[in-house]
């Protein structure tokens, strides 16, 4: 079979499976607030659809000088309908009532921030994370955790993300700045040149390197703390400590071109610009937790030469320049109290610190408590099935 009768059987092939997603897609029983995604995802699918049919037309013309630029065309559009498949329509066909709570969690965020009004909310089920894509973001969540509003303040990290993307080379400009600083801090006072010089400066480069990746999460917990306020401390906290050793300590080998910061050191800072920021009950509660836990793991923290304390002032001054970059909505002290939870329109911020108030406060009525609050804000029964609206 020819290039040209291949091409042709994969584009007609790409139209199949375009005609069924967007059947599907259109047919779909979801709950209203993905109804967004759905309209964005319906146009791109027709878009994908009226790309193969342009290689379809190219390819009937006969012209050889034609084909390469089909053959590009058809290696994209292979890779988007995957995407189509394994990723975008998840977040369709797995609806459940209770997708309301993190659809309107996400579509508030995206509400809050000029860059990201354009976005539709949408999520699957996953660990905690984002693909903050700029054409369209992608949100995942435990599928415990959407049942309920305690852990609903992790999406602002991951929202940070998405900011982080929308103002990428600001960003990555600071952080080059900074590990610039990380170089210095760890250049010796003379240089050899011999065999341990050259390993040495290796071992420098990955820690220079890791900071790349560590600095992106460092700028995310503190963008949660911002917009969240307690009520993201205290779900971060509870969320990542799994009380074991590699929440304070990890070998060299693996600290090394690792995406995330060790755990205490993530929740030290954190606790350091909550203090800073005037939660102090908050943050003393979390710090003496972690305390605990170091007192009867019985450790000591080594970072290896990844981090040291000379790093501080200048890894904090960072990050409050990338926050002033990126404006954050922030959270005022009547939202940490959570005054006005509800209230109309719903302050969510208010909500969810309300929410970890009660926790704390009320620890054998929260559950009913926080039965009574989805019911009445998110039309949300304890009986109700997972069934989509």
């Amino acid at each position: 079979m020819s290039v040209r009768e291949t091409l042709k059987r994969r584009n007609e092939d790409l139209q199949r499976d375009l005609e069924k997603i967007v059947e599907l897609v259109d047919r779909a029983r979801i709950v209203p607030e993905l109804e967004p995604y759905r309209g964005v995802l319906r146009a791109r699918t027709r878009q994908l659809l009226a790309a193969s049919g342009q290689n379809l037309d190219w390819l009937e013309t006969a012209q050889d000088s034609l084909l390469p630029d089909v053959l590009s065309e058809t290696s994209t559009l292979v890779q988007y309908v995957r995407l189509l498949k394994s990723r975008y329509l998840r977040g369709l066909y797995r609806t459940m009532d209770w997708d309301r709570v993190c659809l309107q969690t996400i579509g508030w965020l995206h509400a809050e921030h000029s860059q990201t009004t354009s976005y539709p909310a949408v999520f699957a089920d996953d660990d905690v994370s984002i693909i903050p894509s700029m054409r369209l973001p992608f949100y995942f969540f435990p599928c415990v955790e959407q049942r309920g509003l305690r852990f609903q303040p992790l999406f602002f990290h991951e929202f940070g993300h998405l900011l982080y993307k929308c103002h990428e080379n600001e960003l990555d400009a600071l952080v080059g700045e900074f590990q610039q600083t990380v170089e210095s801090e760890l250049l010796p006072a003379s240089q050899r040149n011999d065999q341990y010089a050259q390993e040495q400066a290796n071992v420098r480069q990955s820690i220079v390197e890791t900071w790349y990746k560590w600095m992106q999460e460092f700028f995310c917990d503190a963008v949660g703390l911002v917009i969240g306020g307690p009520s993201f401390l205290h779900a971060f906290s509870e969320y990542i400590n799994k009380f074991q050793l590699s929440d304070y300590y990890r070998q060299p080998s693996d600290l090394r071109a690792s995406a995330h910061p060790i755990s205490h050191l993530r929740i030290t800072l954190l606790v350091e610009r909550a203090r800073a920021t005037g939660f102090d009950v908050d943050a003393q509660r979390i710090s003496k937790q972690w305390n605990e836990s170091t007192r009867l793991l019985n450790l000591t923290e080594d970072y290896h030469g990844f981090y040291t304390a000379s790093l501080k002032p200048a890894l904090i001054q960072t990050l409050d320049d990338m926050l002033v970059e990126v404006s954050p909505r922030e959270c005022t002290k009547d939202d940490a109290d959570g005054v006005g939870w509800d209230s109309e329109p719903r302050n969510l911020v208010a909500l969810l610190n309300q929410v970890w108030l009660k926790y704390f406060q009320h620890p054998g009525e929260f559950a009913e408590w926080e039965a009574s609050v989805l019911e009445g804000l998110y039309g949300l029964h304890a009986t109700q099935g997972n069934s989509a609206c």
